[in-house]
């Protein structure tokens, strides 16, 4: 569904984006996937990152050491993760302004992540099939890739029906959720108001996630070619319907 006088997702907020989710503690997600990647014994190191968004986490992760490459379906998202690299003066970070469910890069690389809820942007299980296809083809023989999801859990319950205000420095922003029990789809409109070199700026933005059951998730992963481990996010306790969000560790068969 469309709002009228609303953006269209990661658009008009990219370059607020950072300090709308300065609460989001990125390190330890990598140092968690860092884990991962031990327990599976992957010892390459050179990873894609499917919406990649501004680059926080590719930030993290040549910091480590790493080889990165980014790819995100939004140009403004793009634009502000390059900024974040020519400021650092690094100019070895390969970012493909592509869509995720039909950009191919055949056997290229040994890690794939996913990060931040992004596979709940697909609105629809052909879409998703499609992401889990092109990522199967992406990597490498016994390769891995691994995501995040919010669950249906949090999208019903947690998020809901709810409308929420936030201060970030120089950004007001307002928070609409509501939540379609049919679809499994949450519709959430963002506004920004924000003072800007004298001026005050409104922004406003609509994103939309589906939630997926756990069955769902696993069953489209194997498809796709996929062996598929699901785990409550930041450990490795096997998922739950009603956890929070949940993380998928998926190796190519």
């Amino acid at each position: 569904m469309k709002f009228a006088g609303y953006n269209d997702p990661f658009t008009a907020i990219a370059d607020y984006y950072d300090a709308l989710m300065s609460f989001v503690n990125y390190p330890a997600w990598v140092s968690y996937i860092e884990s991962i990647l031990k327990l599976n014994e992957i010892r390459q190191r050179e990873i894609l990152d499917l919406a990649c968004g501004t680059g926080v986490c590719l930030e993290i992760w040549r910091q480590k050491g790493y080889k990165i490459w980014g790819l995100d379906r939004s140009r403004a998202m793009l634009d502000v993760c390059r900024r974040r690299f020519d400021r650092l003066g690094i100019d070895d970070v390969r970012l493909i302004n592509a869509d995720m469910r039909y950009r191919v890069l055949k056997g290229a690389f040994p890690i794939l992540t996913c990060l931040y809820d992004s596979l709940n942007y697909n609105l629809n299980i052909e879409d998703l099939f499609s992401c889990a296809k092109n990522a199967h083809a992406c990597l490498k023989p016994d390769g891995i890739f691994i995501f995040d999801m919010n669950t249906i859990h949090c999208l019903r319950d947690e998020w809901g029906s709810n409308r929420y205000e936030r201060d970030d420095n120089n950004i007001h922003s307002v928070w609409r959720n509501s939540f379609d029990a049919e679809t499994n789809v949450s519709s959430l409109r963002i506004t920004l108001r924000i003072r800007h070199n004298g001026r005050n700026l409104v922004l406003r933005e609509h994103h939309e996630e589906r939630g997926y059951s756990l069955r769902e998730i696993g069953e489209c992963l194997q498809a796709a070619g996929f062996r598929i481990n699901l785990y409550r996010h930041l450990t490795f306790n096997p998922a739950q319907e009603n956890d929070i969000r949940i993380m998928g560790v998926a190796r190519k068969c």
